[in-house]
C-alpha cells in the first residue's frame, strides 16, 4: 500500500473514531499529511512515505515535549519493536511500540 492510500485510510478511521472530537481535518497530499484539531486543542499529525516510514504525533501543547510519538523514521533506538518506537509524553527517550505503519492496525490503537 502506497502513502496516499494509507493517508486516505488514515483519514477515514480518524474521521470515524474521533468523529464528535474533531474541529478540523486537513490532508496535504503533496507532504502526504494529515492533521486534525480536537476540539480540546491537541493536535494530530499523521505522516507516511513510500519508503514504509510513518509517523504519528500527538500534539498536547506548546510545552517542551508536551507530545507523543510513534514512528519508524531514526532507527538509533535500541528497542524490541525497532525501528518501531514511541516517544513518551514528557520524555527525551524511546520505547517499545506496537504500531507497524499500517492504518489499518494502528489508528484504532492512537
Amino acid at each position: 500500500m502506497n502513502a496516499l492510500e494509507k493517508l486516505n485510510i488514515a483519514k477515514l478511521l480518524l474521521e470515524e473514531y474521533l468523529e464528535n472530537l474533531i474541529i478540523s481535518i486537513s490532508v496535504n497530499y503533496d507532504f502526504k499529511r494529515i492533521h486534525v484539531l480536537l476540539k480540546d486543542g491537541v493536535n494530530i499529525y499523521i505522516v507516511y512515505n513510500n519508503h514504509e516510514e510513518y509517523s504519528y504525533s500527538v500534539i498536547f501543547s506548546k510545552l517542551e515535549l508536551d507530545r507523543c510519538r510513534f514512528d519508524n523514521y531514526d532507527k538509533v533506538w535500541d528497542v524490541p519493536s525497532r525501528p518501531h518506537h514511541f516517544h513518551p509524553r514528557f520524555k527525551n527517550e524511546a520505547v517499545q511500540s506496537s504500531m507497524t505503519g499500517d492504518p489499518n492496525q494502528d489508528i484504532p490503537l492512537m
